[in-house]
Formats: C-alpha cells, structure tokens, sequence
C-alpha cells in the first residue's frame, strides 16, 4: 500500500494537499465536471492506441514527464492524468473503460 502524495511536492502534509486541491480545480475546468475524492496511485487503460500504466510519480510515458496526479470525473468521462511540462502542468484525458485502478491507502 502506498501513502497519498502529490509528485514533484517536496513536503507531505498541508503542502500535499494545498497541490492536491489546486490539481482538483484545474482538472474541474479541464473536465467540466468536479472530480471524484477517491485518490488514484495508479490507472491501466488503452491510451493512444497502446496498453499503459499510469502512476503517481513514475513518467507518463518512456522517456517523457512525470504523473503528478490522477483524477477520476466520474463514469461517463475521462479520467485527467496531470503530469509535469517543463516546469508548468500539463494534462492527458485517458478515456473509459480502463482496465484498472489502484488507490492510495
């Protein structure tokens, strides 16, 4: 089991959440709904035509940035991978169905 934490956040705690909740309200715009308060470690799905791994802290894909955060907007919309972009965050719909979802403990 893994402990929640928001990549890239150096402090866990207040700061972990201050992130978390400015993530949340990005991806509310992003996505157009409010997302879910369930907190995702790590996603498997079809994305971009391949089978994939998402997981907090770990690159996005081989060779490219880092998983900040992922976010569910409920069943009938994509889930939001936030990932870092030189310095500014960046974002990746991976839509339903996915194959699974883990959570922090």
């Amino acid at each position: 089991m893994t402990s929640f934490f928001v990549a890239g956040v150096e402090s866990k705690g207040e700061r972990a959440e201050d992130a978390y909740l400015e993530l949340r309200e990005r991806s509310r715009v992003i996505a157009g709904c409010p997302a879910k308060p369930r907190r995702i470690f790590k996603l498997s799905a079809r994305f971009n035509g391949s089978d994939c791994d998402f997981e907090v802290g770990m690159p996005l894909l081989e060779g490219s940035d880092m998983v900040v955060a992922i976010l569910d907007h409920g069943r009938e919309e994509a889930y939001v991978v936030h990932t870092t972009h030189s310095g500014v965050g960046a974002e990746e719909r991976v839509n339903r169905p996915v194959y699974s979802v883990t959570e922090f403990s």
